[in-house]
């Protein structure tokens, strides 16, 4: 029963993962039109009151980017064919989405908040040990050498976190509640986890879609930044993360299902 209602991933990822990652991917930004336009309108409306509000609009925006993709990511995870797929996306309603994952995404987006906070304090403790003082640096050109020594172990737990992220991000996608949500995002922690992450060609298909992310992201910065353009630039970033939270959450489906048979 499980291999039939994951029968859209595995003809999926049978051949070219990549390419019917993007497919599917923009098959739901395309299909439904009014589920697209209403999610990337109250992410946008929620970036602007963040200048008013500031807090408070980040963390309602931040639940509401996690309840879709959690919403999206189970639809194209339980998804038994094309057919099944198509109809479930033009069925899709933003509050239907948001409403039955609230609770979930809630719990994870809290505790991605403590793992950054717990980041924060660790990376403050390396710089001290290093005898610099964030307290006493008053010019900018004084961050140099922080920066330095800081650069190389950021890379890496940068792009460490992007190879599993993934799949923490589908153990998050499958919890049932808040405390569900709550503790698969400490599965980043999990041994067997990692283990399984190099197996089944996932290495392989995670650096292809982080070198598409990569570019992606660094054409979008050269764009934003030419004449007339930038003026847009606040609405070019919601609908590149709107895209983003599409596309990760196919990512993570997928990834899930070629490390899947080893959990």
């Amino acid at each position: 029963m499980q291999e039939q209602k994951r029968f859209l991933l595995d003809e999926a990822r049978a051949e070219e993962p990549v390419k019917n990652t993007l497919r599917l991917a923009w098959e739901f930004i395309v299909l439904n039109k009014n589920f697209t336009l209403t999610a990337m309108s109250l992410l946008l409306l929620l970036n602007i009151l963040t200048i008013f509000l500031g807090l408070l609009t980040m963390v309602i925006s931040g639940i509401l980017s996690l309840a879709i993709q959690i919403y999206f990511s189970k639809l194209v995870y339980y998804a038994q064919d094309i057919e099944m797929f198509v109809d479930e996306i033009k069925a899709s309603k933003v509050e239907v989405a948001v409403s039955k994952n609230a609770f979930v995404a809630t719990g994870a987006y809290f505790a991605w908040i403590i793992l950054f906070f717990a980041l924060l304090f660790t990376l403050v403790i390396v710089v001290q040990s290093y005898g610099f003082s964030l307290e006493n640096v008053k010019m900018v050109e004084e961050l140099i050498p922080i920066a330095q020594t800081l650069f190389l172990p950021i890379s890496i737990l940068a792009l460490l976190l992007s190879y599993i992220n993934p799949l923490v991000h589908s153990n998050i996608a499958l919890a049932q509640d808040f405390k569900g949500g709550f503790l698969a995002t400490f599965s980043i922690f999990s041994p067997a986890l990692w283990q399984n992450s190099f197996k089944n060609g996932y290495p392989k298909y995670i650096a292809m879609i982080m070198g598409l992310i990569f570019l992606a992201t660094l054409l979008l910065g050269i764009f934003i930044n030419l004449p007339v353009i930038n003026i847009l630039a606040n609405f070019i970033i919601i609908v590149m993360m709107y895209g983003y939270m599409v596309l990760i959450s196919v990512v993570s489906m997928m990834g899930r299902r070629m490390v899947e048979s080893q959990f």
